[in-house]
């Protein structure tokens, strides 16, 4: 029976997390005050050009640096390994669901954000889009599309899918946990306007990390969204 419960507890994301959900905040917090003074926080300026591509690089690499260190950290001093935030071995078949999931994602999310432009009106350009417009060498755009589609979506991926949303599933249930961390998502981007799209988007991604008890599905997923909304936005410069 003991062996039963232990195997049981061991799954991923962990039915039993040690850290709870205002320790994940504090790390998001602590994050953000490091990142203040440094002026991480701001918008970033004159994206169309070389020297503004380059900072937005810059200030991409040091914000997912922060965020896996501050994690890695607080995972060693509470004597947890990394696979509790879902760094393990994932199936074949769940990778091939979370590259479709992403195509899906691209395709509905645009869609619905079209609708969505009608009613509440064109938003305001993200970072990363100005940037990608910006671009105006083939390195530029393919350092853009390593930081946007690889290197954030596994920071993303640890911090709302392996963080955060565990200690939400085991204090409101699973469904509750992923509509709670899909809210967390959007709300952490900051942008009203596309609240609804990446709210979807958070609820696909949680809901992949929870049927493939991996984080690879959702950050594939999350990188193939990503660098097709890059490539789209490239091919609009032409």
């Amino acid at each position: 029976m003991a062996n039963k419960v232990k195997k049981k507890d061991s799954r991923i994301p962990p039915r039993h997390p040690v850290w709870n959900i205002w320790q994940g905040l504090f790390l998001i917090a602590l994050v953000t005050l490091l990142e203040f003074p440094l002026g991480w926080l701001e918008t970033p300026k004159d994206l169309v050009s070389l020297p503004g591509v380059l900072r937005f690089l810059g200030v991409g690499l040091g914000d997912v640096f922060l965020y896996v260190t501050v994690i890695l950290v607080f995972m060693r001093l509470i004597r947890r390994p990394i696979s509790d935030l879902g760094f393990v071995r994932a199936k074949k078949r769940f990778l091939l669901l979370g590259l479709g999931a992403g195509f899906f994602l691209f395709i509905s999310i645009g869609l619905l954000g079209n609708e969505l432009t009608k009613i509440l009106g064109i938003p305001a350009p993200q970072s990363f889009a100005i940037a990608v417009k910006g671009a105006s060498h083939p390195w530029e755009f393919a350092l853009l599309i390593l930081l946007g589609g690889v290197i954030a979506p596994i920071k993303e991926e640890m911090l709302f899918r392996g963080l955060i949303f565990p200690p939400l599933r085991e204090a409101h249930g699973k469904g509750r946990g992923i509509v709670l961390t899909g809210i967390f998502f959007a709300m952490l981007h900051f942008d009203l306007i596309r609240f609804l799209p990446l709210f979807l988007g958070g609820i696909v991604l949680t809901w992949l990390y929870e049927r493939s008890s991996s984080i690879w599905p959702s950050v594939v997923a999350h990188g193939t969204w990503n660098i097709l909304m890059a490539l789209a936005l490239w091919i609009q410069r032409y």
